[in-house]
């Protein structure tokens, strides 16, 4: 048998997110500010947190059957709902308000119940064409990419809790994975030739979340000969982030061979990235410091405020324009993040006590209550 190997705490990882973050937010910033032709390619961050997740949730469960020989759904998901939905709810809730009591936003109802109930990424896609612009540049519209995790979470609980109860449980998981990752390929390259259907779809985006499923499987079943080729790994992983920042400059957003599989090339760099870190030699060092770690610990917070007070900023209303709007924006940002991080997504994270039946039931009413909220207020 396979010895467990859990995931400790690694700063690097925190540092990889940091890196993410800042790339989406430069994105944004720039398109909003005049200077676009800057990090152009800075959303594929959000590739690299698709695979980063991939990575992490796969080896949380997969410990959990090594430890357990089987999957507890219920405290899965629960931990996930307390990780997830509060600071969420919070931030559609206040763009709801502040698109209500001033007209410095608008807020759609039915973006605002597809940020709640985690189906942005499908509503985008089935408003098409006509609606594209209000509902993937609407102040929730980032929040796609949490609705493809949040669905890849459900999906991948339910298939590990099957595995769970077969033989060879990890075998199961792997052959799953190696099967997403050319039918998500494939898919990008048949299901549409419309370029918002490639970007935004669970099943063209799978492929990114299986790669890093796959790294967790490796690692699990490797990881202990890392040491004696630290030095290589460390070295994969500087190859794999000089590929990530060549990417985020030059990949020109979403150019089409990206959306026909290219993602994939962007998760196998993050792949590289990964195992370098947990060789834990000069670039999990580098990832590993204090700025890098503490902007990816307060990232989630950081990718659900940052569009909507992005939209807000704007030259006419801060008086400024190019750089120094940039770096308002991202202050401003910055701000807000640090506030829901420690007000909300922590604190309700760290309620471990919570019942399972308590979470599902609060997660629930609050989200009634904010579909309610958007039904009464947003147009």
């Amino acid at each position: 048998m396979t010895t467990s190997r859990t995931i400790p705490y690694e700063p690097a990882l925190d540092g990889l997110r940091g890196v993410s973050i800042v790339a989406v937010m430069a994105f944004h910033a720039s398109a909003t500010s005049g200077l676009g032709g800057w990090l152009r390619g800075g959303n594929l961050g959000v590739s690299v947190f698709f695979t980063l997740s991939g990575f992490l949730i796969t080896s949380i469960l997969v410990s959990e059957v090594d430890g357990t020989g089987s999957i507890d759904l219920g405290r899965f998901w629960s931990r996930r709902i307390r990780r997830l939905v509060p600071a969420a709810l919070v931030t559609v809730t206040a763009v709801i308000l502040l698109g209500t009591a001033t007209d410095v936003i608008t807020v759609r109802s039915s973006g605002a119940t597809a940020a709640v109930w985690s189906f942005t990424n499908w509503h985008v896609i089935a408003a098409g064409d006509d609606r594209l612009l209000e509902t993937i540049v609407g102040p929730l519209g980032p929040t796609w990419s949490l609705a493809i995790e949040e669905q890849f979470y459900v999906v991948l609980a339910v298939v590990a809790w099957i595995a769970a109860r077969s033989a060879r449980p990890v075998r199961m998981l792997t052959t799953v994975f190696l099967a997403v990752v050319p039918i998500s390929i494939l898919l990008a390259n048949t299901v549409s030739d419309w370029h918002p259907r490639l970007e935004f779809g669970t099943d063209v985006r799978a492929a990114e979340i299986a790669i890093g499923g796959l790294v967790a499987l490796g690692w699990r079943r490797w990881g202990g000969r890392l040491a004696n080729s630290a030095a290589t790994a460390d070295a994969a992983g500087f190859v794999g982030l000089a590929a990530l920042l060549v990417l985020f400059q030059f990949a020109d957003s979403t150019p089409p061979w990206l959306l026909r599989g290219g993602y994939s090339v962007v998760a196998v760099a993050t792949a590289l990235v990964i195992v370098g870190l947990l060789a834990h030699g000069r670039l999990a060092a580098m990832l590993g410091t204090r700025p890098l770690v503490a902007v990816g610990r307060i990232s989630y917070s950081l990718y659900l405020v940052h569009w909507p007070l992005m939209l807000v900023c704007t030259p006419a209303r801060v008086g400024a324009n190019g750089l120094v709007l940039i770096g308002i924006k991202v202050a401003v940002s910055a701000a807000a993040a640090l506030v829901l991080h420690h007000t909300v997504e922590q604190p309700i994270r760290q309620l471990t006590a919570l019942r399972t039946q308590t979470t599902v039931g609060m997660w629930l009413g609050a989200s009634l209550a904010v579909t309610a909220l958007a039904a009464m207020f947003a147009t």
